[in-house]
């Protein structure tokens, strides 16, 4: 497993050793290697490459982009804007290093296949999430705190 962390952005320090150990459980949880290149990024860094990649000027917490169609190695590349997780941890009183590892672990879900297009694959995606954020030891915001 290769796991490259660019950390871009000023707004938060966070560990590699963190990162690293929740890219391990999301990819052990499904049985796969990888090489991930995660870069953590700011509001106008994030929304320079939606506008560029998806044509939409808007500022989103994370964006994932697959490398490959291997089904049995994950190769892609996961944007994390830091700057995003600062202020939504803080509009919710909640960890900013969870919301970021938050970020990650939806980013490498996406890359797996799971989607979020509609209520039920949102659903299903966030309870993964949850499931993996617990045993991480991070508090999972709920579906009435705008989760999904």
């Amino acid at each position: 497993m290769i796991i490259e962390i660019a950390d871009l952005q000023k707004h938060y320090e966070i560990k590699r050793s963190k990162i690293k150990r929740a890219v391990m459980e999301v990819l052990s949880r499904e049985g796969k290697d990888a090489r991930l290149s995660i870069a953590l990024v700011d509001n106008n860094e994030i929304k320079k490459l939606n506008k560029r990649y998806f044509d939409s000027d808007e500022i989103t917490d994370v964006i994932s982009f697959p490398l490959s169609n291997n089904k049995n190695f994950l190769s892609g590349e996961i944007i994390v804007s830091v700057e995003t997780a600062v202020d939504t941890a803080g509009e919710r009183s909640i960890s900013i290093e969870g919301e970021i590892i938050l970020y990650i672990v939806h980013g490498i879900l996406h890359l797996l296949g799971y989607d979020d297009d509609n209520e039920r694959d949102a659903g299903i995606m966030h309870e993964e999430e949850s499931k993996i954020l617990k045993v991480l030891g991070y508090d999972v915001p709920g579906a009435e705190d705008g989760f999904l």
